[in-house]
């Protein structure tokens, strides 16, 4: 399959996230999704190996590395569990709008310290969804020279994160970006919410009652989410496509091995010719999905922000996985439904990513009216 001319410290720094998924992040992804506890001691090695925040600037001590060789490490890691990647993840785009505003003292203050020792950021589901109503965000209400932010809140690994980022609507209802550390007084962490896939990820729903917010936590300008967001949608769009393909990934692997193994009529399930054409479509998909993502990635590292290339990867990718997973269970027969074998975990996780940032469907819906919109022209 196409390379898509890596250069070689990309190879790199690919072959490192997957050298790594194979030994320590795959053998233990049936385990923390039985458990659902956090894989701290997996992260760790992670964290270790450099393969944590690897966007993080230089100032803060981070290797400040292009998004191209982040997503390729994310696609990596997911490959081995995209709930234990999961973490990866959300630590990358809870740090994106920092990095987007440049602004030295509040990298230093938060993005520092998940470089000196293993810990977490995370964000709102919320702050991702273009579709999101306004009732389901948070307010953010003057008081005196500082603010009070009140709402509820479902944070992507909130059960562990130290911090995250979210979006809030001001009294004149404009967005606001803001930190919101997890130790503050008002700020009520509800149980772990149990999901169907991804379980050991954390997600948990945050109540925010009167937290007391300075500007020291409003990211950008207050009231100018907007510009800040555009930045960081299309690299939380292409990072989510990079799990995805991770998973169809995975699904396949599981699926050509398992085809070798199992025989009917005497010969190699794979050598059936319906089952050779099932696995066909999952290569065929998993390579478009790829050179989607990767044409995202390129796009950003030049500096162009954009949007639509980054949806159209995600949505492809995400919908990619669900159909490679669920056949990958049709190829394991009877076996593929049962959790003695990898496949129904795989499906149980791509199905997240199809309502991760926004439904598949609503975004698809986006995707139209702009095609229309251009049409029209």
């Amino acid at each position: 399959m196409s390379e898509f001319n890596l250069t070689e410290e990309q190879k790199e720094f690919q072959k490192l996230a997957h050298d790594f998924s194979v030994r320590e992040v795959a053998p233990h992804a049936a385990h923390f999704d039985e458990s659902g506890e956090a894989p701290l001691e997996v992260l760790n090695k992670a964290f270790e190996a450099g393969l944590t925040n690897t966007m993080a600037p230089e100032s803060a001590g981070g290797l400040a590395l292009p998004f191209f060789e982040t997503a390729l490490i994310q696609e990596e890691l997911a490959t081995g569990c995209s709930s234990i990647a999961g973490y990866v993840e959300a630590s990358a785009i809870a740090i994106l709008p920092l990095i987007a505003e440049n602004n030295a003292e509040r990298v230093k203050k938060y993005v520092q310290p998940l470089l000196e020792k293993l810990s977490f950021a995370g964000f709102a589901e919320s702050m991702l969804d273009t579709t999101c109503s306004e009732e389901r965000l948070p307010k953010l209400k003057a008081s005196g020279s500082d603010f009070e932010l009140n709402g509820t809140v479902r944070v992507v690994t909130g059960a562990h994160c130290d911090w995250f980022v979210a979006m809030a609507l001001d009294e004149s209802c404009k967005p606001n970006l803001v930190i919101v550390e997890k130790n503050a007084a008002g700020v009520k962490v509800g149980k772990t919410v149990n999901r169907l896939g991804r379980k050991c990820l954390g997600t948990a729903d945050i109540e925010l009652k009167d937290v007391k917010m300075t500007a020291e936590h409003l990211i950008g300008t207050p009231g100018g989410a907007e510009k800040i967001i555009s930045y960081v949608m299309p690299r939380a769009y292409l990072l989510f496509a990079a799990s995805a393909i991770g998973i169809s990934r995975a699904a396949l692997a599981h699926s050509i091995a398992y085809s070798k193994e199992r025989k009917t009529f005497g010969r190699p399930i794979g050598d059936h010719q319906a089952i050779a054409f099932m696995m066909s479509d999952m290569a065929k998909d998993i390579e478009a999905s790829k050179l989607l993502m990767y044409k995202g990635c390129q796009l950003v590292d030049q500096g162009e922000d954009d949007f639509d290339t980054a949806a159209i990867a995600k949505v492809f990718a995400q919908e990619a996985a669900m159909r490679i997973a669920t056949d990958a269970v049709q190829i394991f027969g009877g076996y593929g439904y049962s959790r003695e074998y990898p496949v129904e975990k795989l499906m149980r996780d791509a199905k997240t990513y199809q309502i991760t940032g926004g439904t598949s469907q609503k975004q698809m819906a986006e995707i139209g009216r702009k095609v229309l919109a251009q049409a029209s022209k």
